[in-house]
């Protein structure tokens, strides 16, 4: 019986890795920076769904579930991980010798646009523009109500359409 649970359960994951598992790694990536990490952390949230005691069949929407439970892998990454001063030059040369140069460069380019706004704004953002969420989703993701989601996102826009008014 546990062992047809387990067969059961590894193949729902199997699904749900080929359907989701390039989402799942831009998303990660777009929060971290770095492709050994942004792998390593979709992997961890997969091998803890696999090793809960959950039903994957309990599970309201999947989707938001992993988006949070990477978003929260993510957040946990960033108190952890101390990080090295580098220049974005030297990020660049970094990213160059590696085969993610394109995402890497995204990465740079947004996070250079959002790192004039709050962690919360910047995060809103990514999840509204980069990642295609709707605000409903947002809040669920994010646990805030909506108007909270929608009220961060308008703050946001308009503080970087003024730094946009002000370069011109």
């Amino acid at each position: 019986m546990q062992q047809d649970f387990k067969q059961s359960r590894l193949k729902d994951l199997e699904k749900i890795i080929g359907k989701e598992q390039d989402r799942l790694f831009r998303f990660a990536y777009m929060r971290v920076g770095n492709r050994e990490d942004a792998e390593d952390i979709v992997q961890d949230v997969f091998l803890k769904l696999f090793a809960s005691d959950e039903n994957l069949h309990h599970v309201r929407n999947l989707e938001h579930y992993l988006l949070r439970s990477i978003s929260n892998c993510c957040l946990d990454y960033h108190r952890k991980k101390t990080f090295d001063i580098v220049s974005i030059d030297e990020a660049g040369q970094v990213a160059a010798e590696t085969e993610d140069q394109q995402i890497h460069d995204e990465y740079l380019r947004i996070n250079k646009i959002l790192a004039t706004l709050s962690d919360e704004q910047a995060e809103i953002v990514r999840l509204k523009c980069y990642d295609g969420l709707k605000f409903r989703e947002i809040a669920k993701i994010l646990e805030i109500p909506e108007a909270t989601a929608k009220s961060r996102y308008r703050y946001a826009i308009a503080h970087l359409q003024q730094n946009i008014n002000e370069n011109l």
